[in-house]
């Protein structure tokens, strides 16, 4: 299925569709991804009306299989009306799309809300399939990027001045400047944050082992996951190295 770009429907929609190409999808991972997308919907609804329980009850209207195309439609009530769906719909569209192109929490999406989402694209990253949400006329891709940016919403407990090491790589400045810096063990990166004015010397460092001071993020397990850098310093190459012999004239050592 092919992404189709629109604006949000200003009609009122009752049903979202979850589509998940690909093959091998097991029966787990195919209840998995009910119960997140339910949670997803429970999580909006009852934030969107202030309640601590969901308003809504959704039923499945339609499912194909082969490839997962499983519709969700909200059932109207004595006290649940039609725009009432529409609007947990729609909030469920415009969060998931300003998660895709920003590390900002949505109006209205909980934690629980976000890694939900999350765990809906982990699906396509593990596994390789594709995942879409339809809402309407209009799909939407769950990609890496809604991962990396809920991992930045959610992921970041605790801060303190300290420092990242590894290989820089990966500079963007399309948005807020940042650039990676890759574990040479591990291959994990930590996005690092930095003025424009240190572009040009991020430029020479591309590539090259540094180690990155500033205010750091840590998840609860103590992982880093980002930086504001206050400076940045080059690892001396391996070719700059002093050799054995040098470093025993260093150290005042003879033959």
């Amino acid at each position: 299925m092919t992404k189709r770009e629109s604006p949000i429907s200003k009609e009122t929609i009752k049903s979202l569709t979850l589509d998940i190409e690909g093959s091998l999808l097991s029966f787990d991972k195919f209840i998995k991804a009910q119960e997140q997308l339910a949670i997803l919907l429970h999580e909006v609804d009852k934030t969107l009306a202030n309640k601590n329980r969901p308003l809504i009850n959704w039923r499945i209207s339609q499912i194909h299989s082969g490839s997962i195309h499983l519709t969700l439609e909200g059932m109207p009530q004595d006290q649940i009306t039609p725009s009432q769906i529409s609007e947990v719909i729609k909030t469920v569209e415009r969060g998931i799309v300003t998660i895709l192109e920003h590390p900002i929490r949505p109006k209205y999406f909980s934690d629980r809300a976000l890694e939900s989402a999350r765990s809906l694209a982990i699906l396509k990253k593990r596994d390789e399939f594709m995942v879409q949400l339809g809402f309407d006329s209009r799909c939407i891709d769950l990609n890496q990027a809604l991962i990396a940016n809920v991992d930045e919403i959610i992921g970041g407990k605790y801060q303190s001045f300290g420092t990242v090491e590894g290989v820089l790589k990966a500079i963007d400045v399309s948005r807020q400047p940042i650039f990676r810096v890759y574990n040479l063990l591990t291959n994990k990166s930590v996005k690092c944050y930095f003025e424009p004015n240190l572009l040009d010397n991020i430029k020479e460092y591309l590539e090259k082992r540094v180690s990155v001071s500033g205010i750091v993020t840590f998840r609860e397990d103590g992982e880093k996951i980002g930086i504001k850098v206050e400076s940045i310093d080059l690892f001396p190459q391996e070719k700059d190295l002093p050799t054995i012999e040098e470093m025993i004239g260093i150290l005042g050592g003879s033959n």
